[in-house]
């Protein structure tokens, strides 16, 4: 895997990080996306600390990505009802005999 060096700005500091080449995509969106937040956070919150905005921005996407490991989760059940009901059904048309 080829590794290349990114430098990541957040809220005014610079990060150089040493990432896999097809992870700068989300490095970079990640970026862009923290920047907005804090922009948006610099009208709602412009008395608060940029650590409390830092603060609030990390609270959100940990919410946000505990939100979508429990989809995940739910897909991945139902994923699996579906597979089973399909061997189930295969089986009795004696089918899974046919496959290879």
């Amino acid at each position: 895997m080829d590794q290349i060096s990114a430098n990541i700005e957040i809220a005014g500091r610079l990060y150089r990080f040493r990432i896999n080449v097809e992870n700068e995509e989300y490095l970079r969106k990640s970026e862009s996306l923290i920047k907005a937040e804090i922009s948006i956070l610099n009208v709602k919150y412009h008395n608060r600390d940029m650590q409390d905005k830092l603060s609030i921005i990390l609270l959100n996407i940990a919410a946000r990505l505990i939100e979508c490991q429990k989809l995940n989760d739910i897909h991945y059940t139902e994923i699996e009802d579906i597979d089973r009901e399909l061997g189930i059904y295969l089986e009795k048309q004696g089918s899974l005999d046919n496959i290879e």
